[in-house]
């Protein structure tokens, strides 16, 4: 935190300057449910990154988050970090040091983190925003020979008194061809209360023209309703415009403490477009259709999200 204080109190303290970037963003969302009332708003977000380099390959990063959700049900913090029905927050909510090696890159300190290529075992994402919705540890990625290699070591940054959970994965890959890439992930997820669990996890992705198909595929050490897949379609109609299709199953123990990116215990499908509306503005509208697994209850979720990258 004081790391992070220091890049955007005091710049001068840095012989070379401060790097900054960020986004905001309007998103419109509609939510229905089997069995309740349709729920709509708006939500605002304001993302400011900062990087300050320190020499011999090391800088600083940090960033400030910011959103107003005129429905708290459907912001991206943490509810449980704030008082019942907070609609506003702002927190300095990543923060730490990355090293760049010849082929390697580290990551060292609070941030955001995906396990998995298509995020099906865990993820806790950069659109979060606030406290407690990250985690804390180190990540890595890079090329080793002929591979690709990524992982994480982490705890879990949780609201209070909740359990700060570790999590330990790592990713290797390989490109036979240009257009082809095939990966194998293994991971572990630490209860710090007692258990873990234990996954592994294939993927492929293959590209052709304009179009590019991502499958990937995870099971865990659980003895039932321990699979997870993803499988995602994108086109690209031209360099502004592409859309997307991707089915989904997460079991209720196939990915790592119930974090996939996809809703835990539920199927379904994410039909999405994206549309670059000139150089920093970008258009996307994301619709899921999903079941419950076990009583079939059906959901759906509508976005429409408009940004501005400075």
């Amino acid at each position: 935190m004081v790391a992070g204080l220091t890049l955007f109190m005091a710049p001068a303290a840095f012989a070379e300057p401060l790097t900054f970037s960020g986004d905001v963003s309007a998103k419109y969302q509609r939510d229905t449910e089997d069995g309740a009332d349709d729920t709509s708003g708006m939500i605002y977000t304001f993302r400011l990154n900062g990087v300050a380099d320190l020499g011999s390959g090391w800088s600083l990063y940090t960033r400030f988050g910011a959103q107003y959700a005129h429905e708290p049900s459907q912001s991206d913090f943490n509810p449980d970090s704030y008082d019942s029905g907070k609609k506003g927050v702002m927190a300095l909510d990543q923060f730490g040091f990355t090293y760049q090696a010849e082929k390697m890159t580290y990551k060292l300190g609070r941030q955001d983190v995906a396990v998995g290529t298509t995020a099906l075992l865990y993820s806790r994402p950069d659109s979060n925003i606030g406290k407690e919705v990250f985690v804390d540890g180190l990540s890595f990625s890079g090329t080793v020979g002929a591979m690709d290699i990524s992982g994480i070591l982490a705890r879990e940054d949780n609201a209070g008194s909740e359990d700060k959970n570790n999590l330990y994965a790592v990713r290797a890959g390989y490109s036979p061809s240009e257009n082809f890439n095939w990966g194998v992930t293994l991971g572990r997820y630490h209860y710090t209360d007692g258990g873990n669990t234990n996954h592994w996890a294939v993927d492929s992705t293959y590209k052709l023209d304009k179009s590019a198909w991502t499958v990937e595929y995870t099971q865990s050490n659980r003895s039932d309703d321990n699979r997870a897949y993803a499988a995602t379609w994108n086109y690209d109609f031209n360099d502004k415009t592409g859309a997307y299709i991707t089915a989904f199953r997460v079991e209720p123990n196939g990915d790592m403490g119930g974090q996939s990116d996809f809703d835990n215990g539920y199927r379904g499908f994410k039909y999405g477009v994206t549309h670059q509306l000139q150089e920093n503005d970008s258009l996307e509208v994301v619709f899921t259709d999903q079941k419950e697994i076990d009583s079939r209850l059906r959901n759906t979720s509508l976005e429409v999200t408009l940004s501005h990258a400075f």
